[in-house]
């Protein structure tokens, strides 16, 4: 029951920045796909001589991917800072500790939360924007489960760079030394992703990622003086 009541203060907390990234995918996303239903049929399709004559689509997936990349990743930016830096700068942290609830709960309550916003305020806008974009024409494309599976992986970025702001607030070294160092790998990440010709590496890499900057999240809170 404490669990529950902290988890409800924390989704409480964070339901605005959710609703603000999802409404604003939403939006662009939809203005994506609005602009390319409004096309006529000659202006969604491309020539490419290579040796053959071949025809293109053009689709506004790919527009699609890189707003929920750069929302996800500012999602994962306002709810590392809102659950971790705001505490911590306000000084807040001893009062929320020293209440009979375990710490592990406290840090639960939190990633749980934060998987929330992206997988609700995030995920399913994803799903719907997939979904819908390959039926706005009769030439559209089929759904592709690479694509929609792509979607998810920008997602999680926006889940690793989150954990490398609460990181880098429980971190104990300086300001001026490897303080921020998490960010940094988080950062890293997002940039190697670019270079990844396969997405079960990619996805391999993300999980990697995650368990390494989770396991020393973990521990740092556990040990941390407020």
């Amino acid at each position: 029951m404490k669990f529950f009541t902290l988890f409800k203060k924390e989704l409480r907390e964070s339901v605005v920045l959710m609703i603000l990234a999802m409404l604003a995918f939403t939006a662009l996303a939809g203005l994506s796909i609005r602009s390319f239903g409004l096309r006529g049929g000659n202006d969604y399709q491309y020539y490419v001589h290579n040796g053959n004559f071949q025809l293109f689509h053009r689709t506004p997936v790919n527009e699609i991917g890189s707003m929920l990349m750069f929302i996800s990743i500012s999602l994962g930016l306002g709810l590392g800072i809102l659950h971790f830096w705001v505490p911590l700068l306000t000084r807040t942290w001893a009062f929320l500790l020293h209440r009979s609830i375990s710490r592990t709960a406290i840090l639960c309550s939190k990633l749980l939360c934060a998987a929330l916003a992206f997988g609700g305020g995030l995920g399913i806008p994803w799903i719907w924007a997939h979904w819908y974009v390959n039926h706005v024409k009769t030439t559209g494309f089929p759904p592709n489960p690479q694509v929609l599976s792509e979607g998810w992986l920008f997602i999680g970025l926006g889940f690793v760079m989150y954990l490398g702001i609460a990181l880098s607030a429980m971190s104990k070294a300086r300001w001026y030394t490897t303080r921020f160092f998490s960010v940094i790998f988080a950062i890293f990440v997002l940039c190697w992703m670019f270079y990844l010709s396969s997405t079960s590496v990619a996805f391999s890499l993300l999980l990697i990622s995650t368990v390494i900057l989770l396991s020393q999240l973990v521990v740092t809170f556990s040990h941390k003086e407020f």
